[in-house]
């Protein structure tokens, strides 16, 4: 078996339209803001995490994806009842790292991206208590069970999300 290395080119992109994108993160906000009103489990699922990754994935510029990654999370700081900055500062790391990836992977198939949002989601996870902990001064636990399970739910939940998403995507 020989396996085919290809070069990833311009012509690769695909596109989801404007009007989807911002559709998207601004669902994706609302959601988040307003499930927890109604369900004290609507946030085991960061729905604005799963769209940054989504966005960025499919550009192949680190730059856009710092600015994805920093819209939608200084939306999602102003929505939530957290202190004001962490979401924006989080979702940019997240945003710059997953688009600056997609210059050196292959990120077309639906179980890479699974993949890579378990390890976003982990990494986003780690952050955020590292910066509560060092920056607030607020002793929290980090419990790594319960952030592996949520991982994997978040996982799922991006499959679900990501072959949805899809079905507006363009070649360009």
């Amino acid at each position: 078996m020989q396996a085919s290395v290809r070069r990833l080119s311009q012509a690769d992109i695909n596109r989801l339209p404007a009007w989807a994108a911002v559709a998207s993160a601004v669902a994706a906000l609302l959601l988040q803001a307003y499930l927890p009103l109604f369900s004290s489990y609507a946030n085991t699922v960061d729905l604005p995490l799963l769209i940054t990754i989504y966005l960025t994935l499919l550009r192949r510029s680190p730059m856009l994806g710092l600015l994805i990654g920093l819209t939608v999370g200084l939306g999602q700081d102003s929505l939530s009842h957290g202190p004001v900055g962490f979401y924006g500062i989080i979702k940019t790391i997240i945003g710059y790292i997953c688009s600056s990836l997609t210059l050196l992977l292959a990120v077309e198939s639906l179980v890479t991206r699974v993949f890579l949002v378990l390890g976003f989601y982990l990494i986003h996870q780690t952050v955020f208590w590292a910066m509560q902990s060092v920056l607030l001064g607020q002793a929290a636990g980090f419990v790594w069970r319960r952030t592996l399970l949520l991982a994997l739910l978040n996982g799922a939940i991006a499959a679900l999300v990501y072959r949805f998403l899809d079905r507006f995507r363009e070649r360009i």
